[in-house]
């Protein structure tokens, strides 16, 4: 299981590089001016919002951790804080992804080359042919053969087909019903993550490498669960500061994942301002729209599961980069159709 593996992986004994350096989460109030865009939420209020929803725990205006949540975070810091890669645990990638994003990085590469690669994985093969039959592109008819969806969706969606067809079962687990719940939660972040990303990096950074840094910006998120369940937290009650502590440590564990699948380096360094979003020191233009775009995909999920009110936006401040206006459009674009709708 992902939790074992990660679990080997992220052993402590590692010094902690610059932007793992543990900063305690303080709280204090926001004062909010009349928004002009819905019910505008603060940052923090939504990500506390969310970590809570995969915990299955309610809301608490604790201030302070309790000794029982002390205990639970050093156990996660001790299993996952270190940078000591087992790659034997580690899950493959297929092999066909680092063979197919080298032939994409290549202009030179044709359809009918691309072709004959993916056709080696017949579920690729059938996830490309559905996503190219979507309502997205409305084709007059029926696509049914693999040279056609591929120039349908171009070099940019096949790499997202790619991608998002390696993640989900990374994020969505069967463990129990819990994680069940808290899995599809994390895949709906996931896709509408990638896609404000994409959204609000544009033009600075590259499309994919928005979508990328987005789709795999919550990979942690299921292991540290699945940690805390054997620490047997209670159910109730858990303090902000708890809750906060525990999303920076799903941020931190999924830069890691991503460092070690060599994913891009612009891509890393977007996770590690994510990881750290209490700096809001420079960021690169893809780490400013990757740490807005995550929250405005933790607000959509929780107005869809009736968790914030119908009208809620993300709160624009200094800190995030965008302004309201922005921020709004971002939440827009998430109702319009997009390819990888089914």
């Amino acid at each position: 299981m992902i939790g074992r593996f990660f679990r080997k992986l992220f052993g402590a004994g590692t010094p902690a590089t610059p932007v793992e350096t543990e900063r305690e989460h303080a709280y204090v109030a926001v004062a909010v001016q009349p928004p002009a865009h819905g019910n505008a939420t603060a940052a923090e209020e939504v990500e506390d919002r969310f970590y809570r929803m995969l915990l299955g725990v309610g809301p608490s205006t604790e201030p302070a951790m309790t000794a029982t949540e002390q205990a639970a975070l050093r156990r996660v810091r001790d299993a996952f804080g270190g940078e000591r890669f087992d790659v034997g645990t580690l899950p493959r990638l297929p092999s066909v992804v680092p063979q197919l994003m080298r032939s994409l990085r290549n202009t030179d590469s044709d359809s009918r080359a691309l072709a004959e690669q993916i056709a080696r994985d017949t579920v690729l093969v059938g996830e490309i042919i559905r996503v190219a039959n979507s309502a997205y592109f409305r084709t007059a008819r029926p696509v049914t053969g693999l040279p056609q969806a591929i120039t349908l969706l171009g070099q940019n969606g096949l790499r997202r087909v790619v991608m998002q067809l390696v993640m989900r079962p990374i994020l969505r687990t069967d463990a129990d019903a819990t994680s069940r719940a808290a899995g599809e939660r994390l895949w709906e972040h996931a896709e509408r993550c990638a896609r404000t990303c994409v959204f609000l990096s544009r033009p600075a950074a590259d499309a994919f490498e928005a979508f990328l840094a987005g789709l795999v910006s919550q990979t942690g998120a299921q292991t540290i669960l699945l940690e805390l369940d054997a620490a047997g937290l209670p159910q109730d009650g858990l303090s902000r500061p708890f809750v906060a502590a525990i999303g920076q440590q799903v941020e931190r564990l999924s830069l890691h994942a991503a460092r070690y699948w060599e994913f891009p380096s612009r891509v890393v360094q977007a996770l590690a301002e994510r990881a750290d979003p209490a700096d809001a020191g420079a960021r690169t233009p893809l780490g400013r729209a990757l740490l807005a775009a995550s929250r405005v995909a933790m607000l959509d999920v929780l107005v869809e599961q009736g968790l914030a009110e119908p009208d809620s936006v993300l709160l624009a401040t200094a800190a995030q980069g965008f302004s309201q206006d922005r921020l709004q459009a971002a939440h827009d674009d998430l109702k319009a159709p997009d390819a990888a709708e089914a």
